[in-house]
């Protein structure tokens, strides 16, 4: 009995120990180190992070190399914890050390916040201030990965390439067409993190897996593109105008080598644009009265029903009053009895409303739908305009004279280029396109195709109006030294009114217009091009034959075309 007594007060002893032990711990965790484990926690947390899914790259081509000129870079978010800032004026100077530029002010209002354990310091820190930064092993301050939309070359196709605005999210453009492609899908974990921001190496595991983005590849050619641009930057500049664009395209498939307008951007720098309209796309966002380059359509379409031919003559009387209004040819001029030839090679008002008499006020409205300038191309960007035939729904003459040499009636520059690539390609509705096709990042590819093209004019339509745009290359453009030796070119240019600020009649400015296609009678490049009130020029063959006879030389040289005129070249040498 006595033993058992003895055994258990000693059991009582070794339980009053141990509760004593266990009271004395406690203390001292609690306690007497209750600064230094607090600061451990806020150091060691549970944290959820993002594994972001890499936005995905625009890629275009030049000849057989690619590049991006949309990708991903990645930088960092600088964070601090407030609870472990020690001194906010000094921690102030070794940033300011290491190149990061901040208000003060602000920072020492957030870094003085003590119950806050996480601020957001700057965003897009580079990886060399990262790097600074991280030698000094300052225990309040944190990094996170931040990804950002890097554009390589400036302002390269910007208002077609669009951009990422702050929330990750494509603005204008293809970034905005393509967003949900471009974007993939974020992933997660959970993990232990140090300073509420760097995760730690042990305590990780996977919640989602993340997807990146797929690429878009363009049709357009670097190359081609920069020679464009170079070309529209020289013309805006010499003759002050507004605004300049371009495109060049196949007008047998519908596929854009080249894309630009001016004035452009850097999307690299949107933020700091004043202006917002220039993010937009004036080729296929804005609509314009286009002038003389619509003389072609309508010739085509009159020769297409049979209502004249192409050897016929007609009396220009120089000026003619319609429903009360007088319309003229640019010079006010008569020619007298003249053949159909005349009004495309001295570009004639007279006879194009001679032409849309014999045609017929149904058949033109009929015609100028057919070549869809009414409806949007459907090519891969935001926001596409549709051109405006309204005034052909009336029955005043004055309407479809004025229509018949591109005044009263507006399109974008896009439908425009599709019209008039029936004239070279047999008569043929084609589809503009912008993008190749879509690469997923699981290794699936999307192939771009356009729809097949509609039929809108007889193949010996096309025929006989390229015969005659050549014509016009020949003997008339810039008094016939507007010709490429060795090669056959159609071409037209076109000088528009701009309709005054209360669309009650027209101002005293102009746009300039200018088309052509070459080989002619095997067209590989389809150019038009533009300039918005240009100053102290009057009409188009003056500002926009070189730049137009310049960029076709370099496509028959870029993309090595074989002459189809050698005898010229021999001729040229003799």
């Amino acid at each position: 009995m006595k033993t058992i007594r003895a055994r258990i007060t000693a059991l009582d002893i070794i339980v009053a120990l141990l509760f004593i032990v266990i009271i004395g711990r406690l203390f001292w965790l609690q306690v007497v180190n209750k600064d230094i484990f607090e600061a451990r926690a806020d150091r060691q947390q549970a944290v959820t992070g993002t594994l972001t899914g890499k936005r995905g790259d625009i890629i275009v081509h030049e000849k057989q190399r690619v590049y991006p000129v949309a990708t991903t870079k990645d930088d960092w978010l600088l964070t601090i914890n407030p609870k472990l800032v020690s001194n906010s004026e000094d921690l102030y100077k070794k940033f300011i050390d290491k190149g990061l530029i901040l208000d003060k002010e602000e920072f020492i209002m957030k870094a003085e916040k003590k119950n806050d354990p996480y601020e957001v310091i700057q965003h897009r820190v580079p990886n060399s201030i990262k790097k600074q930064l991280e030698d000094l092993a300052i225990s309040a301050v944190g990094f996170e990965l931040e990804p950002g939309r890097f554009y390589p070359a400036g302002n390269f196709a910007s208002q077609t390439i669009g951009f990422v605005g702050a929330d990750g999210t494509g603005q204008y453009g293809l970034e905005r067409f393509y967003n949900k492609d471009l974007s993939g899908e974020n992933g997660s974990f959970t993990g232990d993190g140090s300073a509420g921001t760097r995760l730690l190496l042990f305590g990780k595991s996977l919640i989602s897996h993340k997807k990146d983005g797929a690429s878009i590849h363009l049709t357009i050619d670097a190359g081609v593109e920069a020679f464009l641009v170079s070309s529209l930057e020289a013309t805006l500049k010499k003759y002050n105008a507004k605004s300049a664009g371009g495109i060049i395209m196949n007008p047998r498939t519908g596929k854009i080598l080249a894309f630009a307008s001016m004035p452009s951007y850097d999307p690299n720098l949107y933020s700091k644009e004043k202006d917002p309209n220039v993010f937009k796309n004036p080729l296929v966002e804005n609509l314009f009265e286009m002038g003389s380059v619509i003389k072609p359509l309508t010739i085509a379409a009159a020769l297409d029903v049979g209502a004249i031919q192409s050897t016929d003559t007609y009396v220009d009387t120089g000026k003619r009053t319609i429903d009360g209004r007088t319309i003229e040819n640019f010079d006010g001029k008569a020619r007298g009895r003249v053949p159909i030839q005349e009004i495309l090679s001295q570009s004639l008002n007279m006879g194009a409303v001679h032409v849309m008499e014999k045609l017929g006020k149904d058949r033109l409205r009929d015609y100028f739908h057919k070549y869809a300038f009414a409806e949007k191309t459907n090519i891969d960007l935001p926001n596409e305009a549709v051109g405006n035939l309204k005034n052909l729904d009336s029955s005043r003459l004055i309407e479809y004279a004025t229509a018949s040499f591109g005044q009263g009636i507006n399109m974008t520059p896009l439908a425009l280029a599709r019209a008039l690539s029936s004239l070279g390609n047999g008569g043929l509705l084609v589809t503009p396109y912008i993008v190749e096709e879509v690469r997923y990042a699981n290794g699936l590819t999307q192939q771009k195709k356009a729809p097949e093209p509609k039929r809108v004019l007889k193949e010996e339509t096309s025929k006989t109006i390229t015969r005659m745009l050549v014509e016009v290359v020949d003997t008339k453009l810039a008094g016939g030294h507007g010709k490429i030796p060795g090669y056959s070119v159609a071409a037209k240019t076109g000088t528009a009114q701009i309709a005054s600020v209360d669309r009650r009649g027209y101002s005293d400015e102009f746009m300039h217009t200018f088309f052509g296609y070459g080989p002619a009678y095997d067209p590989q490049f389809l150019v038009v091009l533009y300039i918005e009130r240009p100053q102290g020029i009057r009409y188009a063959s003056e500002s926009l034959t070189e730049p137009f006879r310049s960029i076709m030389k370099h496509l028959f040289s870029y993309f090595e075309v074989l002459p189809d005129r050698p005898q010229e070249l021999n001729d040229k040498k003799l």
